[in-house]
């Protein structure tokens, strides 16, 4: 979920619990706290790919949230000048857990029994911008700040509006996995894992995957949708290309894509460490080019996840040699073209 949504789901569940003792205070807290597991962001300074190993991490393990709660329970106390160290622990640990909890209903993944494992967990249920979600936290706000008499009840009203939304995301993820099942019956090969994940603008777009032994294939599906969609060119508008992607039930076409080409190039850069990292991050990992000339030869790996044909392709992770087999290169595509 993004840090915006975070900051301000904090402070609604600040003002939903009111608590007169710390005032303004709360709600202070409330912000804050939904802004810290967030504040991992620094590391993207240094190294993108120490970003992405760290990222949702150690800030986001609810084995650590207790303990960062008592810490900066401690610290409003000091600032605030009020002595209600549990008043302000009544904030702090709720809205943290609130944190993981809207991070793990998105697909990038969060380690939430960090640091003694480093699963990425994931529910597929929400997009990680969605503004149906957004609003529904913004506009009890907003009304709480005016309405001050009956702002805790409106604040609560918001939290059991996104608990509403969130059941009917898990609705719609439900059907679009009945999509996959479908599709998954007629492949010849053995069915490693599927997955349903939510797509930007609308709780009825999905990314739907199978994955086999060979093959990772992808198909787009809007659930209200009931005409093909129409072409788009590159040159069209970004919301005109994103809807040329989603199919109507029951008529999604899936494109297939080889997971491991047989290269001995290919075969190499499994071996090294920084592919071996990427294939922690990667969900659906696939190759996505291997060119060989003169004397180097480069293999594209990209994770099928993130992949919105004609729009978006970031995380593409890459392995060059020279001829003796020694890595002349490696890393993110993305950093290469900040350079």
């Amino acid at each position: 979920m993004d840090s915006i949504t975070h900051a301000l789901t904090g402070a609604v569940i600040a003002r939903a619990i009111d608590n007169e003792k710390i005032g303004k205070w709360g709600t202070v807290a409330g912000l804050a706290m939904g802004l810290f597991p967030d504040s991992d962001f620094i590391l993207g300074l240094f190294n993108h790919q120490f970003s992405i190993q760290y990222h949702r991490d150690f800030t986001h393990s609810i084995l650590l949230i207790p303990f960062y709660s008592l810490f900066f329970s401690w610290l409003f106390v000091k600032i605030s000048k009020r002595p209600y160290f549990w008043n302000f622990y009544k904030v702090c640990l709720p809205v943290l857990m609130s944190h993981v909890l809207l991070d793990l209903l998105t697909s990038y993944g969060t380690m939430i029994f960090s640091p003694f494992f480093d699963h990425r967990f994931a529910w597929d249920l929400i997009f990680v911008i969605d503004l149906i979600f957004s609003g529904v936290i913004l506009l009890p706000l907003l009304a709480s700040l005016f309405l001050k008499r009956g702002a805790r009840w409106i604040c609560r009203g918001s939290l059991i509006g996104l608990t509403v939304y969130i059941l009917f995301c898990w609705v719609q993820h439900g059907q679009a996995l009945g999509e996959i099942r479908g599709f998954s019956k007629g492949l010849a090969g053995k069915v490693i894992q599927i997955a349903a994940l939510p797509q930007p603008a609308s709780p009825f777009r999905w990314a739907l995957y199978v994955e086999t032994e060979d093959n990772i294939f992808q198909g787009f599906v809007d659930l209200r949708r009931e005409d093909l969609p129409e072409p788009a060119s590159p040159q069209a508008p970004f919301f005109e290309r994103l809807a040329s992607l989603y199919y109507p039930s029951g008529s999604i076409p899936f494109h297939s894509m080889e997971k491991l080409p047989d290269s001995p190039w290919v075969k190499k850069a499994l071996t090294t460490k920084g592919m071996k990292f990427y294939y922690w991050f990667a969900r659906f990992p696939v190759v996505k080019s291997i060119n060989s000339e003169e004397g180097r030869h480069r293999v594209e790996f990209m994770d099928a996840r993130f992949f919105l044909p004609g729009i978006r392709l970031p995380f593409v992770y890459f392995v060059e040699f020279d001829d003796s087999g020694q890595i002349r290169s490696e890393g993110f595509a993305e950093d290469r073209k900040r350079l």
